[in-house]
């Protein structure tokens, strides 16, 4: 017997299978008893269609990252944080990181 190749398992189990027909009483000769099984495979699982959001444009909602709603003010990351730390700003939590309402990106580039 092998260590751990495939092949090595292989023979240990249909030694298993020998050591069990002669137990059961039966003839060795007779061929593998589980030689003609296969696996039946499963159907594939429809897809699911995923149904279309319908959302009033006037009423949704856009975020920015703090790089392009900095970008878009024309100024640094740093004085955009500034300005949230102010208060003149409000972000919304996004994971790790924060985001910002594209209106009130507008609202203070209309200043």
């Amino acid at each position: 017997m092998s260590g751990r190749s495939g092949r090595g398992r292989w023979e240990r189990v249909l030694a298993a299978r020998r050591q069990a027909r002669v137990a059961l009483g039966q003839d060795l000769d007779a061929g593998d008893l589980f030689s003609g099984l296969t696996k039946r495979k499963a159907p594939p699982l429809p897809t699911p269609v995923p149904k279309r959001l319908q959302s009033d444009p006037s009423t949704t909602e856009y975020v920015l990252t703090l790089g392009e709603a900095a970008a878009r003010l024309s100024v640094s990351r740093a004085e955009l944080e500034a300005m949230i730390a102010a208060g003149k700003i409000e972000t919304l939590p996004m994971g790790l990181t924060r985001a910002i309402r594209t209106r009130d990106v507008e609202r203070l580039k209309a200043r």
